[in-house]
């Protein structure tokens, strides 16, 4: 398909009743020509998701509306779309259509730690000990991940779980638009869910996770910070988050003392 009359008066009937489809077709103009046809239009819906002109629940375009509004083929739209489906940025529906994904569904990948109460039906309750906000210029496994930086964002967290223990949490962020997190009140960060932080207030959903877990010994800092003996076994736990485009969006170590509580790790409390 080619760009001509035809062509040009679809554009037109198709973006009269939304404004938002002429901006996909802006998006789609800049895309280098020298990348796939898919991969342009790849890039061109995740702009529009990115900018916010398509929002959670949003329906995309129909496959037949994106070939004729685009000079693409049926089979283009329908690479681009599986792989935003793959991503997690949208959900395909049969014969429905498919709708940009709702904010819990983006941040489905974020884990939750769970401790078990004694019937192993109902949780411990985890409370947020002490919460601080600071740059540093610490190295570490953080900083293969996120790319070497002077500084880093850091979120250190410190949670007791019931009144039995506590554990220690922390997320690193390299990129310089999370600098505004330095400013906020404890009081904010206490009840904002991860989802909320990047999505709402940062536009940078979490999406693909890795997540590794091994065994160490607390620290002299860390077992003083937990009271807890120097060298007690524990557990770390250590998720690198990504974003769209497969761009690394944050670091998170979580460190676990030894305790007899069964520990659940889901994506979700329900």
């Amino acid at each position: 398909m080619v760009w001509n009359d035809t062509a040009s008066a679809l554009v037109r009937d198709l973006t009269e009743n939304d404004f938002r489809l002429s901006i996909l077709v802006d998006y789609f103009k800049v895309q280098p020509t020298i990348k796939p046809k898919s991969a342009r239009l790849y890039e061109a819906c995740l702009k529009m998701i990115e900018n916010g002109y398509w929002t959670p629940g949003d329906r995309v375009p129909s496959e037949k509306d994106l070939s004729q509004l685009l000079p693409v083929g049926l089979s283009t739209v329908q690479t681009a779309l599986r792989r935003l489906a793959e991503t997690g940025l949208i959900q395909r529906k049969r014969k429905a259509g498919s709708f940009v994904c709702e904010p819990a569904a983006i941040g489905r990948e974020l884990a939750y730690f769970l401790f078990l109460d004694d019937d192993g039906k109902n949780y411990l309750p985890t409370i947020d000990v002490e919460i601080e906000v600071y740059e540093t210029s610490e190295q570490g496994d953080w900083s293969d991940f996120l790319g070497e930086a002077m500084r880093y964002i850091c979120i250190e967290r410190i949670l007791g779980i019931g009144s039995e223990f506590r554990i220690h949490n922390k997320i690193y962020l390299g990129h310089a638009k999370f600098r505004p997190l330095l400013h906020f009140a404890t009081s904010e960060l206490r009840d904002l869910s991860l989802r909320i932080l990047f999505q709402d207030k940062f536009g940078m959903p979490p999406l693909g996770t890795d997540r590794c877990i091994r065994f160490s010994h607390l620290s002299e800092k860390l077992a003083a910070q937990l009271n807890e003996e120097t060298g007690k076994p524990s557990l770390l736990y250590e998720i690198r988050q990504y974003t769209v485009r497969n761009d690394p969006l944050f670091f998170m170590q979580t460190v676990v003392p030894q305790n007899n509580r069964k520990l659940r790790v889901c994506t979700s409390t329900r």
